[in-house]
């Protein structure tokens, strides 16, 4: 399977710690069988690259209808209206959307939206529920 793996900044010094934990769970799902997208990574290359919004939103919307589903990463509760606008395309194409969210924070309008929900500690909670969560919401398409 392949995933597109959508995430947002709390501010842009936190970029850094967010780039390492997408790249340690981006590991987690290729150990797992999977492949992924990541719009930082994948296209700018962890740089400070500026890309337009409308572009990039673009960019990511053909990620997502590329994949097989959606991991919607959230470590932080600041809102993010880029993560609802991309879950809801994924939503509004069928696509599965996995919210992984550390615990003590939230994100109710991709909630609302997601057909799993997974809750973890750190990044090796994480790691040892994705398999079980995975298998279960792509059951039927495997």
């Amino acid at each position: 399977m392949k995933f597109c793996i959508i995430y947002k900044y709390s501010s842009t010094r936190d970029k850094p710690l967010l780039g390492k934990e997408l790249e340690h769970l981006s590991s987690i799902l290729n150990e797992l069988g999977h492949e992924t997208f990541i719009f930082d990574r994948d296209v700018k290359n962890w740089q400070n690259v500026d890309i337009p919004r409308e572009e990039s939103s673009k960019m990511v919307f053909t990620a997502i209808e590329d994949c097989d589903g959606v991991i919607a990463y959230v470590n932080h509760n600041d809102l993010s209206e880029g993560m609802a606008m991309e879950a809801g395309y994924a939503k509004a194409l069928k696509k599965k959307i996995l919210l992984a969210v550390k615990k003590g924070t939230d994100s109710p309008r991709v909630k609302s939206i997601s057909d799993l929900y997974v809750e973890f500690d750190d990044l090796e909670d994480l790691k040892d529920k994705l398999n079980t969560y995975l298998n279960k919401a792509f059951a039927v398409s495997q």
